[in-house]
């Protein structure tokens, strides 16, 4: 039995002796090309929808270092780590890349981004504006 006689034969009953139907392409052409334009159709709505904007929001628990300083693991990119910058609500923090000692000492908002060779993830050191335990200050920080 040919192959293109099993086709026919499994897509249609054929009995004995009889030459099977030739049906033509068109049907499995036109589905091709519903489903091709079904798919571009899925895209171009998918493309119209309007990206998630991105959460800069620093959450969980900010770890007491010394003195004023916080610490907390940071899960951006390094290459934006050296350009962020600290907001405590909407007010700038600063100044950026403070000398730790000073940070644990002074605070008054002054904090630090580093990554350690020893490390897998940039740390952010930190104090509040008010040096206050910014657990529970009820501030919101976040980078960007």
């Amino acid at each position: 039995m040919s192959e293109a006689y099993g086709f026919y034969v499994s897509a249609g009953t054929v009995k004995d002796g009889e030459q099977p139907k030739r049906t033509s392409g068109a049907s499995s052409t036109q589905i091709a090309i519903g489903s091709m334009l079904f798919a571009m159709a899925s895209c171009a709505l998918l493309f119209m929808i309007p990206p998630k904007p991105v959460d800069y929001s620093l959450r969980g628990v900010f770890r007491r270092w010394q003195g004023h300083a916080w610490v907390m693991v940071v899960k951006y990119p390094l290459r934006q780590l050296r350009e962020a910058k600290l907001y405590e609500d909407d007010v700038l923090l600063g100044p950026a890349n403070s000398d730790p000692q000073e940070i644990w000492m002074k605070g008054r908002g002054m904090y630090r981004l580093y990554k350690e060779e020893d490390e897998t993830a940039p740390i952010l050191m930190f104090s509040s504006s008010d040096n206050t335990d910014p657990n529970t200050n009820g501030r919101k920080y976040r980078l960007e």
